[in-house]
């Protein structure tokens, strides 16, 4: 067993999971593991050999102090700000004024009826 991971561990191990939508097969998987292990993880009736700690966390998307508990929250990933990002008419636009042609094609392979 591993002293250094708090009592929060099999808990915040099942919420990192369920927040990617990733059920406990996924995760075994992930970390070639079998499914029953990750259920004892989580139910904190074993924890993962420290060797696997780190497969866990990449697994997940997560740092491995995140992982831990060492950290509240998770890194945080570049805000998406919508009304910053060019939509696909201004990315045009702005093409097009560089002085090269646009043309948009339907990714529609349908035969065309004449």
């Amino acid at each position: 067993m591993i002293g250094h991971l708090n009592a929060d561990f099999g808990s915040r191990l099942r919420q990192l999971r369920q927040d990617r939508s990733m059920t406990a097969v996924d995760l075994a998987r992930r970390v070639n593991v079998t499914p029953p292990a990750v259920s004892h993880w989580e139910h904190r009736t074993k924890m993962p050999k420290s060797s696997r700690l780190q497969a866990v966390a990449d697994a997940l998307g997560v740092s491995l102090d995140i992982l831990k508990g060492g950290v509240t929250s998770e890194k945080p990933e570049r805000t998406r700000q919508p009304s910053s990002e060019p939509n696909l008419e201004q990315l045009i636009r702005a093409i097009e004024a560089m002085g090269f042609s646009v043309e948009v094609r339907s990714r529609d392979k349908r035969p065309e009826t004449r």
